[in-house]
């Protein structure tokens, strides 16, 4: 979210009152500024807030901050900068081998009714390029978000502000947007789209505007329906994988671990490519994980999953400093608040599983991110995960007891070689697999903990495997043996929302 990222002036004591909705002060240029603190964390592409011009004035919900409610698509939004400080951005960011996606709206534009009736109040003349009421389909409130028929012709926003739908089924609307991305594309070097309500309009236009494009696009579709979701797929390369997203929520904050084993399975039975799926556990519409729950195994936990899981790892700013938001507004705080923190335990373990996933890529590539995660394991309080080919495999063991948990053991069956060696990069601890193929392991307070094959560490610069002088330290990642205990540098990263385009981690 460009406007609560990062000024320009770098200050970290600006105000920000997320209650009244103000803009307030972050840029194209902060951002740039900032690219440290992104790439600290291992993540290699960044997506930002629409860069279009947007409705300007107060309203009952504040100011277009969040660049949602369009009025001239061909115009940038001039309160995060100039087009100059976004071809800056862009240039900036390619320069360090890093990857720009950029959110759009393409469904609707953003007018203030201040209380009046959308169907009479809407001064068409001020948008641009689409001034004429022709290029809109008629004002009717959705009253059915499951009704996709009504969802697509109907209108989002309210009698405040309300959001004028675009008639995507006219050829004419569909032509010029499709051109605007091609030019957007190629003006600024965009290397992906992040579809803003991709399941208010028609599939037809859906596929064709991704295809015109041509650039990789993740849709944003609302949906927890694995059914319904999943065909998605067949429009754009990947969408927001809602039905893992809501089963992650109760496992670590409800102990529910069998809804999430038993929604990933069906997700992966159901979509075309779970590797491609969007993998998220925050985002600027939803609770923040801190505001359900502090305990930070349990939000390491959920860290974990997100990177380590099939799909593209997307982290919303803040995620990786604890912040506790429980909703729109409160959700959106600046990120400078946090003083850009290198050292808080969730950044720290941020950069650590964004490692360990480089580093099964490094071995395993292109055979990590086309292996489809399953569960090996799960009782009431832990499941284990399992991603990758033989003897390359990443195991993550993830509990749901938390920080005040007590110890216990645990018979993992890990399918690595009986007799080899395998390193936990959370503790930096080795473990012998016994004759079975199991692993005994040793759960307290809640620790996830993340197994590799101790005999391809070598160059992951992790718990003395390669470069000692490059090695990550573990924030309170738990007793380390001497041999294999990391040693500290100082990690950074950024932005609006975070992905690991297939490897290429964002956020």
């Amino acid at each position: 979210m460009t406007d609560r990222f990062a000024r320009t002036d770098g200050s970290t004591d600006a105000p920000c009152d997320t209650k009244e909705g103000p803009y307030c002060g972050g840029t194209w240029r902060g951002l740039i500024n900032r690219l440290d603190y992104i790439q600290g964390m291992g993540f290699d592409a960044i997506y930002i807030s629409p860069v279009t011009a947007n409705l300007e004035g107060n309203t009952e919900y504040g100011e277009a901050y969040h660049g949602y409610w369009p009025t001239n698509i061909y115009a940038v939004n001039e309160h995060f900068g100039t087009e100059d400080d976004l071809h800056a951005l862009s240039d900036a960011v390619h320069k360090r081998g890093m990857y720009l996606m950029v959110d759009v709206v393409i469904n609707d534009m953003g007018f203030a009714t201040n209380g009046q009736d959308p169907a009479t109040s809407i001064d068409y003349s001020v948008f641009t390029p689409f001034n004429d009421q022709r290029f809109y389909h008629p004002w009717c409130n959705i009253t059915d978000f499951d009704n996709y028929t009504e969802a697509q012709v109907c209108w989002l926003g309210d009698n405040q502000v309300a959001l004028p739908d675009l008639n995507t089924e006219s050829q004419e609307v569909s032509d010029i947007m499709n051109k605007w991305a091609v030019d957007l594309v190629a003006k600024y070097s965009i290397d992906g789209f992040r579809v803003d309500a991709a399941k208010h309009v028609s599939d037809d236009f859906l596929k064709s505007f991704a295809a015109a494009a041509g650039i990789f696009t993740i849709g944003e579709v609302y949906e927890g329906d694995q059914y319904k979701l999943c065909p998605y797929q067949d429009l754009m390369p990947s969408v927001t994988n809602y039905p893992n997203y809501f089963p992650m929520v109760e496992a670590f904050s409800a102990g529910n671990i069998s809804a999430l084993t038993q929604a990933s399975q069906i997700t992966k039975k159901t979509c075309p490519d779970t590797t491609a799926l969007a993998s998220f556990s925050e985002n600027h519409d939803l609770p923040r994980m801190g505001s359900y729950t502090q305990d930070l195994s349990l939000l390491k936990s959920v860290l974990a999953w997100t990177i380590l899981a099939d799909g593209i790892p997307m982290i919303y700013q803040g995620q990786e400093q604890g912040f506790t938001g429980a909703g729109v507004p409160d959700n959106r705080e600046a990120l400078w608040k946090s003083s850009f923190s290198t050292t808080h335990p969730l950044y720290t373990f941020t950069a650590l599983m964004n490692a360990v996933r480089r580093h099964a890529i490094a071995v395993d590539e292109p055979g990590y991110l086309s292996y489809q995660s399953h569960v090996i394991y799960s009782d009431k309080r832990t499941v284990a995960f399992r991603k990758g080919v033989e003897g390359r495999q990443v195991v993550s063991v993830l509990s749901t007891g938390g920080e005040q948990s007590g110890p216990y053991t645990l018979d993992l069956p890990t399918a690595y070689t009986p007799g080899s060696l395998v390193t936990d990069v959370v503790a930096c601890s080795n473990y012998t697999v016994n004759d079975h193929g199991q692993l005994t392991l040793a759960v307290a307070g809640g620790a996830p903990q993340v197994l590799f094959p101790s005999a391809k560490m070598n160059g992951s610069r992790l718990c003395g495997f390669g470069d000692v002088a490059l090695e990550i330290m573990i924030q309170g990642g738990g007793a380390a043996s001497s041999t294999h205990k990391a040693l500290s540098l100082s990690l950074a990263v950024t932005l609006a929302a975070a992905v690991a385009m297939m490897g290429l981690g964002l956020l």
